[in-house]
């Protein structure tokens, strides 16, 4: 076990507070260790003085993911939380990255009728889930939380399980005018992608239209290297969480918008559930991302969502997060899901 881990893992029983030992994390955060690198972020600082800034704010950072800790290991929390690549950011720096508002819909939800569901699912198991990828800082998830339902109905209902579809496609395409760092209202929303894709006749394949996670050199989409294309899509009615359970259950993984913050951003592994995240909250919904299955854990019921922020973000790149709370997080606020023909 690398020396990170090891100190996450007992922060519950050792208050953080020796400056000694937190210069040991924070250089393991930084540059890894001869032994392990898999912890290392490539942290490289344009000079001293910012250095000495981002090792502060990583130490506030740690000191509240060892606190929350504490509190999983008392039984008061269904999580763990955990450093990783967003560790040495402000809460400023993090949520404008994360500003995303939905547009009101423009097409009206299509009734699903509720049969019945597997108690569980899980779409990896079906080697449909291509695999994780990272946004990078651009503020590019709603293509990707496209882009991963696409790909997964595409191995589901037309057989081609390793198709993976260019998000850069959809970033340039989708609105000329969109820029990484702007918000995603009036820029580009789910419901966007999946109007151009049927308009567009096709998303070209990541191969040949690779994710640069930038904008500025235009659309670039070529007809002769569509990986997919898309009949229509289906809103699911405004938070109704029996109908996500019963389309994921019995149709596919579903693109959804929902609220994150500093807790949803440092998630380690257990059921994400965080109060006051329900549908009426007044965070923002800024995050888009795909549900590919649900189930249970240690009596919680979950949504198991795939993220687009690397394999370092929780549980190897995927969050389990709350299901039947009372929409948590607005999780089936914003639902929609693609057919795909060939």
């Amino acid at each position: 076990m690398d020396f990170l881990a090891f100190f996450l893992l007992f922060s519950s029983i050792s208050v953080f507070s020796c400056e000694d030992t937190g210069s040991e994390v924070w250089a393991t955060f930084k540059v890894g260790t001869p032994t392990n690198l898999q912890t290392t972020y490539n942290k490289i600082y344009k000079s001293t003085k910012e250095e000495k800034f981002r090792k502060e704010i990583f130490l506030k950072n740690l000191q509240k993911i060892e606190d929350h800790n504490r509190k999983y290991y008392q039984n008061l929390v269904t999580y763990t939380m955990k450093v990783n690549h967003f560790a040495d950011r402000t809460d400023k720096e993090l949520y404008p990255l994360r500003k995303v508002t939905e547009k009101s819909r423009t097409k009206i939800s299509k009734p699903i009728p509720k049969t019945d569901a597997p108690e569980s699912i899980d779409w990896r198991d079906f080697g449909v889930i291509t695999p994780i990828v990272d946004q990078a800082y651009c503020e590019s998830c709603w293509a990707f939380a496209v882009v991963a339902a696409i790909e997964a109905h595409v191995g589901i209902y037309l057989g081609r399980k390793n198709e993976t579809l260019s998000q850069q496609n959809l970033v340039d395409c989708v609105n000329p005018t969109f820029e990484c760092h702007q918000d995603m209202e009036s820029h580009a929303t789910l419901e966007d992608s999946y109007r151009y894709i049927i308009d567009n006749g096709g998303i070209d394949t990541a191969e040949s239209y690779p994710y640069e996670a930038m904008t500025g050199n235009g659309c670039r989409f070529n007809p002769n290297t569509v990986g997919a294309k898309v009949q229509d899509y289906v809103t699911i009615n405004e938070g109704d969480e029996d109908a996500l359970k019963t389309v994921v259950g019995t149709i596919g993984p579903v693109s959804v918008i929902i609220s994150t913050d500093f807790t949803f951003i440092m998630y380690s592994n257990g059921v994400y559930y965080k109060e006051n995240c329900t549908y009426d909250t007044r965070l923002p919904y800024n995050h888009a991302v795909t549900v590919i299955g649900y189930g249970s854990e240690n009596g919680e019921d979950y949504w198991l969502v795939r993220n687009e922020w690397g394999h370092y973000f929780g549980d190897d790149g995927y969050i389990k997060m709350a299901r039947n709370r009372d929409n948590h997080c607005g999780i089936a606020t914003y639902a929609s899901y693609p057919i795909v023909v060939n």
